[in-house]
């Protein structure tokens, strides 16, 4: 598996971009927006991205959040694209009692404010981060690596999953990342800043399973995101982790990082799934029971029908 677009991603994913197009033959996108995009839409994408650097650079501190969850209210109540996909997601996987459309408004302003977030995390030093982060369910990623396995971090984009994989390279977690390139290297410097701040590294050069695979066989730690839909591929994500897991002997730790209170996160990982559990569904089943807890933080702006089937 391989070709120019990564399997998957990490970094944000974008509710405001144009709608998925069908993906190139031979090539995966996964990840609002990780799709073939023309230079003008590129040109936009990298305009609003420079525009929110440059704001929350010199806007006062309080102020930027909260501008951020406005204009979000307001794509929101715009019913930009995004909103409609959010709430089928939601739809499909949230319990009855939840209304989507409520947890769906949240979701936007959730984004806006780890947006905001990721942005100041340029200025924030590892023990800040790590005071900002709680970790709960440590020991399940401690006792892999005593074990020496590899490790495949399967996660979400629910709360802050730039601060969550930040906080665990700043605790000496060496964390590798499978993310695209944005189409503007501006934006990818952007991005890239951030995550070298912290040790976070890039899986690059060549197909993305060999390279993962010699990953883990040397008892290194992958982040991938299992909750977006491979088109054009013929399994979802936690499949593909799956295999690979069973492949390399790696152990599959489920983990989502979510929003406590005001700036504040927890990391939650639990207990391993072994590759025939995922395969068939248990990390569908942990999302389920997240987004139990935390209905409003599941920012899920591409269709996910095919990653959750």
């Amino acid at each position: 598996m391989g070709g120019r677009w990564s399997l998957v991603q990490i970094q944000s994913p974008r509710p405001f971009s144009p709608a998925p197009k069908r993906a190139i033959a031979g090539h995966e996108a996964v990840g609002p927006g990780a799709h073939p995009k023309g230079p003008a839409a590129t040109m936009i994408s990298a305009a609003a991205y420079c525009a929110a650097e440059w704001l929350e650079r010199r806007l006062p501190r309080a102020w930027t959040p909260r501008l951020a969850v406005w204009m979000a209210r307001g794509a929101f109540l715009a019913r930009v694209p995004a909103r409609a996909t959010l709430e089928q997601n939601l739809s499909a996987l949230m319990p009855a009692k939840h209304d989507a459309a409520v947890a769906a408004e949240r979701a936007f302003e959730q984004f806006a404010r780890s947006f905001v977030e990721f942005l100041a995390l340029e200025r924030m030093s590892p023990s800040r981060l790590e005071e900002a982060v709680e970790l709960r369910g440590w020991e399940h990623v401690e006792s892999a690596l005593a074990a020496r396995s590899g490790v495949i971090l399967l996660s979400a984009h629910f709360g802050n999953w730039e601060w969550g994989a930040a906080a665990l390279a700043a605790r000496g977690l060496t964390l590798h990342v499978a993310a695209r390139r944005h189409g503007s290297p501006t934006v990818e410097a952007m991005f890239e800043r951030r995550r070298r701040a912290f040790g976070l590294a890039r899986l690059t050069g060549g197909p993305l399973w060999p390279r993962a695979a010699r990953l883990l066989r040397a008892h290194g730690c992958l982040a991938v995101m299992g909750d977006r839909s491979i088109p054009g591929a013929r399994h979802p994500v936690c499949v593909w982790a799956a295999a690979l897991a069973r492949r390399t002997g790696a152990v599959l730790l489920p983990a989502i990082t979510v929003r406590t209170s005001e700036g504040r996160y927890a990391l939650i990982v639990e207990p391993p799934l072994t590759p025939e559990r995922c395969a068939r569904g248990g990390f569908q089943e942990f999302l389920h029971r997240q987004l139990a807890r935390h209905p409003g933080q599941w920012c899920a702006f591409e269709n996910c029908a095919g990653a959750l089937a």
